[in-house]
């Protein structure tokens, strides 16, 4: 009962203990120190994210010589034409109904990196990705998804008692790790600071898996809109790790009563996952059925749930192994 936190609110009125308590439970982890200012925040997130020329260049040149191999050329050049008419008219937030066949899921330019545009965006299941060099909503024909309260699914938790998932404790780096992970063409720094803004915001979240030596060996990145959250970004230097770290987020997302991760499209570790597909009408639709559901500001794991998530896995370990 050292907490400061505690003693506030004994001296509280009755009748103002339930909204205080309410406030810190959203509030997530508070931090003694003063939360430095936006700006500084950015800045330091920039300095963490920035390129160095060549590698820039490298990026911008492999992601150039993929939409201009003769496969995808047609696709490029359709999308091009969609996004300049974007940008000479005042388009509205594009609908995901008009997704094209060609590129698949191409929906339109991005017409702001705000967090309040952006928000909207994930609430109307677009996601963000850059095309040449702009800054683009997609929506893929078939979501890859998971229902939170499907676990376990014969996946196990982490052997490695040494192992430690957190949330929300290290965005900036985990954001930083997976920039190495994603495809050349998908990647542009300016959409990396935007998710970074997002989390400023409370919409974005982070997901660590530290070893016993602290190092991190998975992590993920994601935006929750509503009671669906999009899985964005992963990297793992052992598979294993991250799909015990999805194991564990699975588990905290039904303490908020989540409807569904969404790994956007099928992937091997979807398949690890056995996530179900949906289309993008029904995915659309579970979006709006959920939209006053989830949790904003920064997140935590439940400490009750990591005895609960490592004897089910256990559990689920020998099921499989027996069949």
């Amino acid at each position: 009962m050292s907490d400061p936190r505690f003693f506030e609110l004994t001296q509280l009125p009755l009748k103002q203990r339930a909204a205080r308590i309410a406030e810190l439970f959203a509030e997530g982890v508070e931090n003694d120190c003063p939360a430095p200012s936006r700006a500084k925040r950015r800045q330091a997130r920039a300095e963490t994210l920035a390129e160095r020329p060549a590698a820039a260049f490298s990026r911008k040149l492999r992601g150039t010589l993929h939409w201009l191999a003769p496969k995808n050329l047609p696709a490029a050049i359709l999308a091009f034409a969609r996004i300049t008419h974007d940008w000479m008219t005042a388009h509205q937030m594009p609908s995901p109904a008009r997704a094209a066949q060609s590129p698949e899921g191409f929906c339109g330019l991005a017409a702001s990196l705000e967090p309040e545009y952006l928000i909207d965006a994930y609430a109307r299941g677009l996601i963000l990705r850059n095309f040449m060099g702009a800054p683009t909503l997609w929506a893929p024909s078939t979501r890859a998804v998971l229902r939170p309260w499907d676990f376990p699914r014969g996946i196990a938790a982490s052997d490695a008692e040494g192992e430690r998932v957190s949330l929300d404790e290290a965005f900036d780096v985990v954001l930083a790790a997976c920039g190495g992970a994603e495809p050349a063409h998908w990647r542009k720094p300016e959409l990396d600071m935007a998710l970074g803004d997002l989390y400023d915001a409370g919409f974005a979240h982070s997901l660590e898996v530290r070893g016993r030596d602290g190092v991190l060996v998975a992590g993920l990145i994601g935006v929750a809109a509503g009671g669906v959250f999009t899985i964005e970004r992963m990297f793992a230097l052992d598979e294993d790790s991250l799909v015990h770290a999805v194991n564990n987020l699975a588990f905290q997302l039904q303490r908020w009563n989540f409807a569904l991760i969404d790994i956007r499209s099928p992937s091997d570790l979807a398949t690890r996952l056995q996530c179900a597909t949906m289309t993008r009408a029904n995915f659309c639709g579970e979006l709006a059925s959920n939209a006053c559901g989830g949790r904003h500001g920064h997140w935590r794991i439940a400490e009750d749930l990591r005895p609960l998530v490592r004897r089910i896995g256990e559990s689920s370990l020998k099921i499989v192994a027996r069949a």
